[in-house]
């Protein structure tokens, strides 16, 4: 019950707003306690900077986010899965080689007074 309170509260614009200040300025506090913070403060910092990279994928023009994807906590795991896949399959093609041989890569040389 509580995870979507986080979860709504660290997806608003005020919310975002403010951590974004916090991020920048570095000398503003979030919380009053900035030692040993509790499970629900760590919660709700994961959900800002979540949200925070949503926004930033929303504000680039990336591929299959819109904010009623956003607004919406299972289509935002899914987006995350498949960004995740996706992210993975591009590491991996990146590793493949580029060229695959054959008779028309070997580059033949005459030699000197032939």
């Amino acid at each position: 019950m509580y995870i979507e309170s986080l979860q709504k509260l660290a997806r608003s614009n005020m919310a975002q707003i403010i951590y974004h200040r916090v991020k920048e300025i570095g000398s503003l506090q979030l919380f009053e306690n900035n030692k040993d913070l509790s499970y629900l403060q760590v919660l709700y910092l994961y959900y800002c900077e979540l949200y925070a990279s949503l926004y930033s994928d929303l504000s680039m023009g990336e591929e299959f986010i819109s904010s009623e994807i956003i607004n919406d906590n299972l289509r935002v795991e899914a987006y995350l899965l498949f960004k995740k896949v996706n992210r993975k399959q591009k590491a991996n093609s990146q590793h493949l080689p580029t060229h695959t041989g054959g008779a028309g890569s070997l580059i033949f040389k005459r030699g000197k007074g032939k």
